[in-house]
């Protein structure tokens, strides 16, 4: 039975909490239904700093450096773009093995407004050095991907959503080389992550004949596998629930450039503005034009196929 993205990634912490009494976690104020049994449980590995992100890094750094294998955790923005440069020094700056834990990936908070939407929180951290990038899609990747953040040294950023998604993984899958073909073809391809690889596979079923690759690891992207899988394509697009500037677009076509692969590209992304809108997810979706029918005619236009 599919759960709660969220949850299921505090699932994951609760069982190494369980085992690992070295493993720390922290919240700033912000809670969730999976957070709450680890403070009831294991009250001796749960702090609550209060709403003060930036301490929170600072804090957790210095447990880290004690030896603590530690999680943080708060709503996207705030764990990233307003801790920016404690993340980068603290912890960046010493390769430290703290998990950054952040809910709300792109337009999951779409009802509360710009504050809340995380539409560049992966660009920004993707220019940290020495900090991983990862991105949930389902419930199943979602517990996977909090087992990495345990076993894997260094500093780590996850972005997690929190609702019921469709489940696109089997619970034996492999999450260690940070791709995925959900859909295989070797001539029309779309990179995609997150969120909007649900997308992507509405669209790719009604176009045929195109595949989706979930790139649920962003940084480092797997560069060999990435450049497998393009090498004969002939049209290449990326789909992203975030801003153009430094996201998956610029990554995916450094790659494609790096390598000499000679194909058509299109970006897909949301307009490099400030956001000033609030509603619902399918509202916002269809306002930047990342919805489902926006996207198959930007594709279908593209391809020359209408």
């Amino acid at each position: 039975m599919t759960v709660d993205m969220r949850d299921a990634f505090f699932n994951g912490i609760y069982d190494v909490v369980k085992e690992d009494k070295n493993v720390v976690v922290l919240t700033a104020d912000h809670g969730a239904f999976g957070l709450s049994k680890i403070e009831n449980d294991f009250p001796d590995q749960f702090l609550n700093v209060g709403i003060s992100e930036q301490n929170m890094i600072s804090v957790a750094a210095g447990l880290a450096k004690c030896g603590k294998i530690v999680y943080v955790y708060s709503i996207n923005n705030f764990i990233s773009m307003r801790s920016l440069e404690q993340v980068n020094i603290d912890l960046c700056g010493m390769n430290l093995h703290v998990n950054l834990v952040g809910v709300g990936a792109g337009f999951t908070y779409s009802t509360d407004g710009p504050t809340h939407q995380g539409m560049q929180d992966m660009q920004a951290m993707s220019t940290l050095p020495g900090l991983s990038v990862y991105n949930v899609t389902d419930d199943v990747n979602s517990y996977k991907l909090s087992k990495i953040a345990y076993e894997t040294k260094g500093p780590k950023y996850f972005r997690i959503e929190k609702g019921i998604s469709n489940r696109l993984y089997n619970p034996e899958e492999d999450f260690s080389d940070g791709v995925h073909e959900v859909l295989e073809s070797k001539e029309n391809l779309i990179f995609t992550t997150g969120h909007m690889v649900h997308t992507a596979l509405d669209v790719s079923h009604k176009i045929g004949n195109i595949g989706v690759v979930d790139l649920y690891r962003v940084k480092p992207l797997n560069e060999e596998k990435i450049v497998n899988i393009s090498k004969n394509a002939k049209n290449i697009i990326t789909l992203e629930e975030g801003t153009y500037s430094g996201g998956l677009c610029e990554k995916v076509s450094f790659l494609l450039l790096k390598n000499k692969i000679n194909c058509n590209f299109l970006p897909i992304a949301v307009e490099d503005k400030p956001c000033f809108y609030y509603g619902s997810r399918e509202m916002l979706h269809k306002k930047y034009k990342i919805d489902s029918d926006s996207v198959y005619n930007k594709i279908m236009s593209f391809m020359g196929e209408k």
